[in-house]
């Protein structure tokens, strides 16, 4: 008997002949990775093969098996675990029946959308990059550039360093992780809430879900997270004459140093402190 003949046709996405053993092999190794409650079905239909999700659907309370639009191979094996995780937290968020079965439609068939329309984080990730670069400064108007360090500084600590509070880029957004990267406690152990980081964290998780294929369900889920800012670092002050006093006598003491270097570099932060005061400039600046 030829290998065509013993081999199961496999539905989905087309037929596979000696890519069915690998297939198989990624089923039974992956469908464990599905959370509770969904689960990845290999269901017969004739002599074709399809993978489908099943789970208690909410319109009936039923355990039943959906179309997915998974392909039958391991790459769409892969993807199923990913879609189970994202109907199994759809399914503890969502409760009206209808809206469940539009987000189903949208996220999961890709209807209405481009298909495989489901993209990771690193892909939002490199779309707010490529538009945060092709913006320009917004004190000076020069057009922003990744040559450019105080680009590549601003870029990292308004963006790079909350990406980098999410562990696997390679997920699909979801409500879950979301949730992990807004309530990651503060290294300094002060209050989360209310604070600047929480807020800035906040604005982006915003910013992502804007661009993910479950926009509208994860926009829900932070709708009513305040996100205001309640808590100000103290301001230091130091009034006029205090500081030209300061500024005078620091300058004195740089002439006594010998190491001309050092004496230098003295008197030019002294000249950049006296600027600053002058102008009210930030240091940053």
């Amino acid at each position: 008997m030829s290998n065509a003949t013993d081999t199961p046709t496999v539905g989905g996405k087309g037929n596979y002949d000696e890519s069915y053993a690998r297939f198989l092999k990624a089923y039974q190794d992956f469908k464990g990775e599905c959370p509770k409650g969904v689960t990845l079905k290999l269901q017969k239909s004739g002599a074709r093969y399809n993978l489908l999700l099943q789970f208690k659907q909410p319109s009936t309370g039923k355990r039943l098996p959906k179309t997915a639009n998974l392909e039958c191979t391991p790459e769409g094996v892969i993807d199923g675990v990913k879609k189970a995780k994202l109907v199994s937290e759809a399914l503890g968020t969502i409760t009206s029946a209808s809206e469940f079965w539009d987000w189903y439609d949208k996220t999961i068939l890709g209807k209405n959308q481009i298909e495989n329309n489901l993209i990771t984080y690193r892909d939002i990730f490199k779309q707010i990059e490529d538009e945060y670069f092709a913006g320009y400064n917004r004190n000076t108007g020069r057009k922003r550039s990744r040559d450019i360090a105080s680009d590549l500084v601003s870029y990292e600590t308004a963006k790079e360093v909350y990406f980098k509070l999410f562990p696997n880029w390679d997920e699909y957004p979801s409500w879950e992780s979301f949730k992990a990267m807004l309530y990651i406690p503060l290294q300094n152990g002060e209050q989360l809430v209310g604070s600047k980081t929480f807020k800035e964290r906040y604005y982006i998780l915003k910013a992502i879900a804007e661009k993910s294929p479950n926009k509208e369900h994860l926009l829900k889920q932070l709708e009513p997270i305040n996100a205001k800012q309640t808590q100000f670092r103290k301001k230091q002050r130091i009034a006029v004459d205090v500081f030209k006093d300061w500024w005078f006598k620091t300058k004195q003491e740089a002439y006594t140093i010998k190491n001309h270097q050092h004496q230098s570099c003295r008197h030019s932060w002294l000249w950049v402190t006296s600027m600053a005061v002058m102008y009210g400039l930030r240091l940053p600046r």
